[in-house]
């Protein structure tokens, strides 16, 4: 029997930001050619009808939990992951702003069954205009995350990635579990980052599979909160580079970048006003990261450096030059996944 896939759809208000986009992914969830497959719709705490809707139309085709308020991407997908059956193998996240192909799940699941040391997979993430084609990511010199873009150029072979994109993300449920999920500090943004390096140091791989595809509208639910997206982006921006980042980075932009980022944020408070909320909010981020410190630390070096960990093919992943975003680069680095290699390409 094929082993079960439990796709999770955490909601924020999507009936009112999304509209029919909502419909779409729920759908797209529901009409997988694999066959064992279960829906969970879990809602943060929406001010909207997302829940009455959503039972109205979709009965008990899809299981519904609502967790009453707000918890995060994060804490909320660790939530929801508690409702799926006990025999569930596999966990989707899938963000209600992406619809996924019909043979997502099978295509992902059936190669991470033949390769046994994938511990999580995404497939190709596209823009809904199709102008945007992303293979997951990486980190670049600075900490901050890059994704890997392509055009016309797509790769014949799965390839090795430092983070798949957490709007619909393969994960095996046991090692999910296994690694506390998500960190629920992290809110939103950087957390499946921080999740796929704690896969890496755990001795599995992160693969992206250019197979299969989804759309993916892109932060659909989270435009509306710019001043909250960017407060969480650069916060958690730091804290990862605190926990990750090779020691001579990580001395650079202690003491170079973040001094010089917080010096130009008080620069541009003077001249404009509109700036003075983003300088408190930078205080309020250098505040967290004297508070987390210790505990970042004791991550790190108890825990483990996760780029010390790292399989040679894997290193350049980590703080790659910000120039070296093509995939073109990625093809002279080796870091595609060969037939030399033993896989078992299933397409």
């Amino acid at each position: 029997m094929k082993p079960k896939v439990s796709i999770i759809i955490l909601n924020y208000n999507g009936r009112s930001k999304l509209g029919a986009l909502l419909d779409e992914c729920i759908t797209s969830a529901l009409n997988q050619t694999y066959s064992n497959v279960e829906v969970i719709f879990a809602d943060n705490g929406s001010a909207d009808d997302s829940c009455e809707y959503v039972r109205a139309r979709y009965g008990d085709r899809v299981r519904i939990v609502c967790l009453g308020r707000n918890y995060g991407f994060t804490l909320g997908n660790n939530l929801a992951s508690k409702f799926v059956s006990k025999d569930s193998e596999y966990l989707l996240f899938l963000n209600p702003d992406a619809i996924l192909e019909p043979s997502y799940v099978e295509t992902i699941v059936r190669f991470m069954e033949e390769n046994k040391w994938i511990g999580a997979a995404q497939g190709l993430e596209v823009s809904m205009d199709g102008s945007f084609i992303s293979l997951g990511g990486y980190i670049d010199y600075y900490g901050r995350s890059v994704k890997i873009t392509v055009k016309n150029l797509i790769p014949r072979y799965p390839l090795m990635i430092l983070w798949t994109s957490g709007s619909a993300m393969v994960v095996r449920r046991k090692l999910f579990t296994k690694l506390g999920g998500f960190s629920p500090e992290l809110f939103l943004y950087y957390d499946e980052i921080d999740l796929c390096s704690r896969i890496w140091s755990s001795g599995y791989a992160v693969i992206s599979i250019p197979y299969t595809k989804y759309r993916h509208l892109e932060e659909g639910i989270v435009k509306s909160i710019n001043w909250i997206g960017w407060y969480f982006m650069s916060r958690n921006r730091w804290l990862i580079s605190i926990r990750y980042m090779p020691l001579k980075n990580l001395i650079v932009s202690l003491f170079l970048f973040l001094p010089v980022d917080f010096m130009i944020n008080i620069i541009r408070s003077i001249k404009n006003k509109q700036q003075k909320l983003r300088t408190l909010l930078y205080i309020r981020i250098l505040l967290f990261l004297l508070k987390k410190l210790p505990d970042s630390f004791h991550k790190r070096y108890i825990k483990g450096n996760i780029s010390t960990k790292f399989i040679v093919n894997i290193k350049s992943l980590f703080f790659r030059n910000p120039e070296a975003s093509t995939i073109l680069q990625l093809l002279n680095n080796n870091l595609l996944i060969s037939k030399e290699q033993s896989l078992k390409i299933t397409k």
